[in-house]
């Protein structure tokens, strides 16, 4: 009996012992995770170009993003589709894929999926509704 309560705490309770951690900017390694360190600088993002040259200049693209009624800076992360458990491990975001009816049932607050990692999104900024992974939870944010 007390060997199933330790199992259920460590296991059920206890979080992923496993991953890496953002400590004062630096990645720390947590247990043995199973992935590389991210690739991304811990802590503060860099902020996307503000014009359109610097956009351009930096491999962006300059364009019309969501209902705004202006144009705006989008470029590729440069870690895209490294495997995540939060966004904070990524350039742009950490996504899981989902069926319609798996998103259909995360706009309701009914999603039950699991899934160890996630992947860093292909572009910084992603719009519409789709898997998100937080703190190694999995659940389903909807961008304009």
């Amino acid at each position: 009996m007390l060997l199933t309560l330790i199992f259920f705490v460590r296991f059920f309770i206890g979080g992923n012992e496993d991953s890496w951690i953002c400590s004062n900017n630096v990645w720390i390694k947590h247990g043995n995770p199973s992935t590389p360190k991210p690739l991304i600088t811990c802590g503060k993002r860099s902020p996307l170009p503000k014009t359109k040259e610097e956009c351009i200049m930096q491999g962006g693209v300059w364009e019309k993003l969501g209902p705004d009624p202006f144009e705006t800076c989008n470029r590729k992360a440069i870690d895209r589709g490294a495997l995540c458990r939060d966004s904070s491990e990524c350039e742009g975001m950490c996504q899981v894929s989902l069926t319609r009816e798996e998103l259909q049932n995360g706009m309701k607050n009914k999603l039950f999926k699991t899934v160890k990692y996630g992947q860093c999104s292909v572009w910084r900024v992603e719009l519409g509704c789709q898997g998100h992974m937080k703190d190694g939870k999995v659940n389903v944010i909807c961008i304009d």
